[in-house]
């Protein structure tokens, strides 16, 4: 049996037609993670700045330290388990220490800090923006975990 040409010409249009198709779906799909990542990209994320002093008791470290920071930039926030963490004494006031920690958070997610001080100690936490802004604290009781968690606010639109 002999094949017409013009069914020979009809097999190769289907097959780059389909052929044609699913080039498209595939950078339709390649397009849409593009805009996707470049959207996370440019996401506005804030330097966060968590700080941990303690006072009274023990202060030469802080036990039990977690906090929250975006992978990178426009990401949810996951956990940072550090455990056990030094401290820097303040030169101005006897026995008192801090640790801090930098991390980016994109805006609009969460951002917080655990820790246990260590005996007889107190602990505050703090979240600040840039370093400066505190738009947390709190304060725990003598030798129990204190845990700072706020959003992060949106940035101002232009």
């Amino acid at each position: 049996m002999k094949i017409s040409q013009n069914t020979k010409t009809k097999r190769i249009s289907k097959i780059l037609g389909a052929c044609s198709l699913l080039v498209v779906l595939g950078l339709s799909a390649t397009a849409c993670g593009m805009v996707e990542s470049f959207g996370r990209q440019t996401a506005d994320a804030w330097s966060v700045t968590y700080e941990v002093s303690v006072t009274g008791g023990t202060v030469n470290g802080i036990d039990d330290v977690k906090y929250l920071e975006a992978p990178t930039r426009g990401e949810v926030s996951s956990e940072n388990a550090v455990g056990e963490v030094a401290t820097t004494n303040d030169p101005a006031k006897k026995r008192s220490a801090t640790w801090q920690e930098t991390v980016m958070v994109t805006a609009e997610e969460e951002a917080g800090v655990s820790a246990a001080p260590r005996a007889g100690a107190t602990a505050t936490c703090r979240v600040l923006l840039d370093g400066v802004k505190e738009i947390a604290a709190v304060t725990g009781e003598p030798g129990k975990p204190v845990e700072c968690a706020v959003s992060t606010p949106a940035f101002a639109k232009k």
